[in-house]
């Protein structure tokens, strides 16, 4: 098991429309991207998330790369730098009680800002193998495809057991985020 599926932060693993977000989604996709954290600057929790449960703050930012838009409503979004922060109550094998937000800048084929979305993160309870899943799980608040719901889960390189015997201070990764 990944340390990936321990605290919801970032972007989901799947394809859109798979059923891995929502049974029989794949015509309600509006948004699909890769995610990953930028080189050398991961995802950061404090106090590090632990083998116990305890309350914990995360901080980072998400390159979002290679966006498509399978519905056609956001052809206009190619990429995007997402900052987010969340707290949660958290353990290696655990996360509930996510609560944050996210400002994600998106980018046009030029290269130049297109326009911003507001997120809102919030889970109440995850399903045991996948706990990290929920750092953007949320909604669309205001700005670029407000109203849509947000999936996504980022996939680190450091195993459970790393993480229950050293402790997790920072999640660098990779994923996928999709609204819709």
């Amino acid at each position: 098991m990944n340390v990936a599926w321990v605290i919801a932060l970032a972007v989901a693993a799947g394809t859109p429309g798979s059923g891995a977000f929502w049974p029989g989604a794949a015509e309600a996709v509006a948004l699909s991207c890769a995610a990953a954290t930028p080189a050398g600057r991961p995802l950061v929790f404090q106090p590090k998330v632990g083998l116990t449960p305890r309350r914990v703050e995360a901080r980072g930012h998400l390159e979002l790369t290679g966006c498509t838009s399978p519905d056609g409503s956001a052809t206009a979004l190619r990429s995007g730098w997402a900052s987010v922060k969340a707290t949660a109550q958290a353990s290696c094998a655990s996360a509930r009680q996510v609560r944050g937000s996210a400002v994600i800048t998106w980018f046009g084929t030029n290269g130049r800002p297109v326009g911003t979305s507001r997120l809102r993160v919030r889970a109440d309870r995850l399903v045991a193998q996948r706990p990290a899943d929920t750092l953007l799980t949320g909604s669309v608040t205001a700005g670029r495809m407000a109203g849509e719901r947000v999936k996504g889960g980022i996939s680190p390189a450091t195993a459970l057991l790393d993480c229950a015997t050293q402790g997790m201070a920072a999640l660098p990764g990779s994923g996928r985020i999709v609204f819709g």
